[in-house]
């Protein structure tokens, strides 16, 4: 049997093909290939490089598993240190391990990197907390956002009574387990790091449309232990999603929603569908214009969502309405107000975020319309979501309603879409339903799946517009 040898150099994030017959390059070069999209072409390119010989540590398995069922013994030299002092950290003991996070946590500490996905509501920090603290070593937690940055950094103060380091929102302080925002570390370097990192960890690694920012960073840090964290790892690899792959390697751990549910550790989810009449149809053949027409600036469709928002705020939900354009969210805003409702807009521009969040906690403000917490902000409060964004992504569907799954006494988790008649919006809403129907299950309503079922075959397949 042909051997192939791999080497891993110390203080590196690249394996290195040191011994195989010529034909293995070639069919490495083909496996990690894949199609780059460039808007209206695509163009063919691979993780591997015929130069240096070389491809990102995070599909070491992958390669392996595909050299061994082509008959290939595979001989792995793994050079690199684990660096960095003792973190000695303390377990807050209010924060009892569930039985699903365990297993998480020592699958992670054997595999030693590899994606935990966990949904939303499921303790998914906790997880990576007790990670770095099982290991008792300095860690790197990257993420994407003001808020979470933010977030993580009180959770590492709770949690592992330690001072985390802040890098991002003009900070640039470390400690042994620092917080920091991807889009510093690529602006300044990361080479700008001082401290030894053992550890490696994005939270939200999901986010495909940072692909190229999430692989840069990632093969300039060379941390043995790399792990990702995300609520929705849709197991597709098209296009640049194996970039995802080849930074902290394949999802390693899985817990699905429904059994979540099923232990009570999540709401049951109750699922309703905005109906409307729109007076006048858009002939737009842009969808930028053909967004503005139908979902932002219309009047029958926006008052058919603030009415929902109010009857749920009147029976005592907490209710968030996901838009995507401030513009739309202002109008919703005011719409609710006039109804007698009050209502915030957050967004990323918002000066008083922090004050809105906490009104908003506190129960001082029922409806809360945003364009900013669709990824990993921490609000257990909420009870009701409602799409009144549109759009067609299922993991935001699903970062976005999973704000709302959690355990409320007497009360189902409210989850709201709205059907649009146009053809190209009608295939988005069941874009959205669909993605709803294979995260949750048995927990996907029945009668709302057969009014989807339904809906489809009374309108056939729409045209695709330009």
């Amino acid at each position: 049997m042909p051997t192939v040898t791999l080497r891993i150099p110390d203080g590196s994030a690249l394996v290195r093909i040191e011994k195989a017959d010529p034909q293995v390059y070639f069919k490495i070069y083909e496996l990690l290939s894949y199609k780059r999209d460039f808007g209206k072409w695509e163009k063919p390119e691979s993780l591997y490089d015929p130069y240096e010989k070389t491809f990102p540590v995070g599909v070491l398995p992958r390669v392996k598993k595909f050299l061994n069922c082509k008959g290939y013994r595979v001989r792995v030299k793994d050079e690199r240190q684990v660096r960095g002092a003792k973190l000695n950290s303390t377990w807050n003991e209010n924060y009892s391990m569930r039985r699903y996070q365990e297993r998480a946590v020592k699958k992670a500490l054997r595999e030693k990197m590899g994606v935990l996905a966990l949904p939303v509501g499921s303790g998914k920090t906790v997880v990576g907390l007790r990670i770095i603290h099982e290991l008792d070593l300095p860690a790197l937690i990257v993420v994407h956002t003001k808020e979470l940055l933010y977030q993580w950094a009180d959770k590492v103060r709770e949690v592992l009574g330690v001072e985390p380091g802040i890098v991002g929102d003009n900070k640039w302080d470390e400690k042994d387990v620092t917080i920091a925002m991807i889009q510093t570390l690529l602006s300044r370097g990361a080479d700008k790091l001082q401290n030894e990192y053992a550890i490696l960890m994005f939270d939200e690694c999901h986010r495909t449309s940072a692909a190229e920012k999430f692989y840069q960073l990632g093969l300039s840090l060379p941390q043995v232990y790399r792990f990702g964290l995300s609520a929705t790892p849709w197991r597709r690899i098209r296009g640049e999603e194996i970039k995802i792959e080849a930074v902290v390697g394949p999802t390693i751990f899985e817990v699905r929603a429904e059994d979540l549910i099923k232990e009570k550790f999540l709401a049951k989810p109750r699922f309703e569908i905005i109906t409307y009449e729109s007076s006048m149809p858009s002939f737009s053949e842009r969808y930028k214009e053909l967004y503005e027409d139908m979902i932002m600036n219309n009047d029958e469709r926006n008052r058919a969502v603030a009415e929902k928002a109010a009857e749920l705020a009147r029976k005592g939900h907490r209710v968030l309405i996901d838009v995507r354009r401030i513009e739309h969210g202002r109008i919703l805003r005011k719409m609710l107000g006039e109804m007698g409702v009050k209502a915030e807009f957050l967004s990323s521009k918002s000066s008083n975020r922090w004050e809105i969040l906490e009104a908003f906690k506190n129960g001082e403000i029922p409806v809360l319309i945003s364009t900013l917490l669709k990824e990993g902000v921490d609000i257990p409060e909420i009870s009701a979501i409602i799409l009144a964004g549109g759009g067609k992504s299922d993991i935001m569907t699903i970062q976005t309603i999973g704000r709302a799954l959690r355990p409320k006494k007497g009360m189902k988790a409210v989850i709201v879409d709205v059907q649009d008649d146009d053809p190209l919006l009608f295939t988005h809403f069941i874009e959205r339903q669909k993605a709803l129907k294979q995260y949750y299950g048995k927990y996907y309503d029945r009668e709302m799946d057969s009014k989807l079922e339904e809906n489809i075959t009374k309108k056939g397949r729409p045209r695709k517009r330009s």
